[in-house]
């Protein structure tokens, strides 16, 4: 069965302004009648808490899971503020998962361009390049995002064309480097390669906390510069493969 791509909204004409205002957020803080939505969230326009709120309750509980309404309600925004702003589910999801990628791509184009411009490539710093920018995104409160990347992946949901497709660039990036770092690399190993790394990356700072658990039952405690640092040796082992080959 052909899993259908995200459809982004453009196709569907958006209603006029609903004749319903907005929410009296201010009203609702200073009644202390606000339940889940954040009071720095409440600042925001209601297209940036639509997100943020979408973003959160998905990674909770999977996009399939989570009704337009209950969006709507975590925001703190009216009924009809969803398809005014996005037009459909399909378009929330879309917005919110390049909201974060433009980011995450922006800071791994400035690491890959300083792993070409050093003239030899390294495994370690392409893995570095594959994996910092993730981990700088979750310090900077990205966990959800991270957390509902790899549920997408892990999942298989339609959400992963819109994923994929937006990787694809520096995909090609990777796959030329380390075919220069080892040319007699079948094409479809190194394939293999940059797939599994990127559901190790995302699985393992989508949560932390679960990894550090199981880590826990042997004694072992890392900090989160040592979790990353482990990470980029376990993905540069993972992009190199066997030693012996």
């Amino acid at each position: 069965m052909t899993r259908g791509r995200v459809r982004t909204g453009r196709e569907i004409s958006r209603p006029a302004v609903p004749a319903r205002p907005e929410r009296d957020i201010e009203s609702e803080k200073s009644l202390g009648t606000v339940d889940s939505t954040t009071t720095a969230d409440l600042d925001l326009p209601t297209d940036q808490r639509l997100i943020l709120a979408a973003e959160r309750l998905f990674a909770e509980r999977g996009i399939d899971a989570v009704s337009l309404r209950s969006v709507m309600a975590e925001a703190g925004a009216n009924v009809a503020s969803v398809h005014y702003h996005f037009g459909s589910k399909d378009a929330l999801v879309e917005a919110l998962i390049s909201r974060r990628s433009a980011q995450l791509h922006a800071r791994r184009a400035e690491l890959l361009d300083a792993v070409e411009a050093s003239g030899t490539p390294d495994a370690r710093a392409l893995a570095d390049a594959f994996v910092r920018p993730v981990g700088e995104l979750a310090a900077a409160g990205g966990t959800p995002w991270i957390r509902l990347v790899a549920g997408i992946m892990s999942g298989n949901h339609p959400a992963l064309t819109r994923l994929t497709e937006g990787f694809a660039p520096q995909a090609r990036t990777f796959n030329d480097l380390l075919q220069r770092i080892a040319p007699d690399t079948a094409p479809r190993t190194i394939r293999f390669r940059l797939t599994q790394a990127m559901n190790l990356t995302f699985q393992t700072l989508g949560d932390p906390e679960g990894l550090q658990g199981m880590l826990a039952l042997s004694g072992t405690r890392l900090s989160p510069g040592e979790l990353l640092t482990e990470l980029v040796d376990t993905v540069t082992a993972i992009l190199t493969g066997p030693p012996d080959r």
